[in-house]
């Protein structure tokens, strides 16, 4: 018998340590990779659905991939004639497209996911046209590019051959600062840095002219991230994160072009940027503290589920990409940058090494354990 309870115990505590590697996947960091040397300032993130691409803000621009299921570093590209990058990266139909921030005027390559290589010229935008603080692209023929400039532009790029179509200019001279878009309508955040000239614009994709403009309410300076509720299609809603002490999400009626509704995330400021995780109906948005706080909100009512803090050497997260349903990435303002992910509500995930520390095991889990624990038992006083 003492045998017996011996290899129950042995048993018992085997199956405790291998569920304690297991990450519960409500919500948690899994895993931060270091770029190489000189991959520096990873500021803004794209996917292909499975693996991430990093715009790294030095001279010349550099494009690092990491693979999406372990977060490792897979390449990089140096981008010969681009100079530097803030947020300016989009992914379509097997290729990252990419601007810069310091050439005058901006440039925008366009790079294949498969070997990393540009695919035909370098595009140079016109006169006054530099400094791409954003992409976006409308899944199927056109790009579009929030240009800072010497006046707020979005201009229009053909993705086939990266050749540019036309520009408009943001009424009251707004510098655009991020993009959304869904079907119908391209959405642009403005940011000078001050109280003045905050809004969202609307501009209709089919006219390519601007619709309307929102402006945020005293105090509610630069807005920053914006996200539509629906992309494929015609959104009902448009978010908006603020650049404020503690951050503000503004919800905003499309068919209406009104404010429904605003909320304070007390856990974070200066929002950056957000994504939907639609299939838990989840929003996640990312700020820039040092390390970089990201907050769950249910899409509802917008109200806080749980806050993250990275690590300590994870600062300044500008921007986010969701990877399948249940992998979040960003990139910090460091040197080298880091890849850091997330696990967000769905199967656990395995944790990636064991020397960590201790990692939390879930309810269920538990539950596992002592249910397989209490019937070994069993069976053993049985015999």
């Amino acid at each position: 018998m003492n045998k017996q309870i011996v290899v129950v115990s042995l048993i018992a505590l085997a199956l405790c340590g291998i569920i304690g590697q297991v990450v519960n996947a409500t919500f948690v960091r899994v895993s931060g990779t270091q770029a190489a040397t000189n991959e520096d300032y990873l500021e803004g993130v794209t996917t292909d659905g499975q693996d991430v691409f990093y715009g790294s803000a030095v001279n010349p621009t550099k494009l690092v991939k990491f693979t999406g299921d372990t977060n490792t570093r897979a390449g990089a590209l140096t981008l010969t004639g681009l100079d530097n990058f803030w947020n300016g990266i989009t992914y379509y139909n097997g290729n990252i497209f990419i601007g810069d921030t310091a050439s005058n005027p901006a440039k925008i390559a366009k790079v294949a996911t498969s070997t990393l290589t540009t695919v035909g010229s370098v595009l140079t935008l016109g006169t006054n046209e530099y400094d791409v603080y954003a992409l976006a692209n409308d899944g199927s023929t056109f790009l579009y590019a929030a240009i800072r400039g010497s006046s707020g532009f979005i201009v229009k790029v053909k993705m086939s051959d990266l050749t540019r179509v036309s520009a408009i200019t943001l009424a009251n001279s707004v510098s655009p600062a991020r993009l959304a878009i869904d079907a119908k309508y391209l959405y642009a955040t403005s940011d000078d840095g001050t109280d003045t000239n905050k809004q969202l614009t609307c501009v209709i994709l089919s006219t390519f002219l601007e619709d309307t403009a929102l402006v945020f309410s005293a105090g509610e300076r630069s807005s920053w991230a914006v996200l539509a509720d629906a992309p494929a299609s015609t959104s009902t809603f448009v978010y908006v994160g603020l650049q404020t002490n503690p951050g503000i999400i503004v919800k905003v009626s499309v068919s209406t072009w009104a404010r429904v509704s605003a909320k304070t995330v007390t856990a974070a400021d200066d929002i950056y940027d957000m994504v939907f995780d639609t299939l838990h109906n989840n929003i996640y948005a990312v700020n820039d503290n040092s390390p970089t706080t990201i907050v769950q909100l249910k899409v509802s009512d917008l109200s806080t589920v749980t806050t993250l803090i990275a690590n300590l050497d994870e600062d300044e997260g500008y921007m986010l990409a969701r990877v399948g349903d249940y992998s979040l990435f960003f990139g910090t303002d460091t040197q080298p940058g880091r890849s850091v992910k997330f696990a967000i509500d769905g199967p656990p995930v395995q944790a990636p090494n064991t020397t960590a520390a201790p990692l939390s095991v879930g309810a269920t889990e538990s539950k596992i354990v002592a249910a397989l624990v209490a019937l070994i038992s069993v069976v053993f006083v049985m015999a």
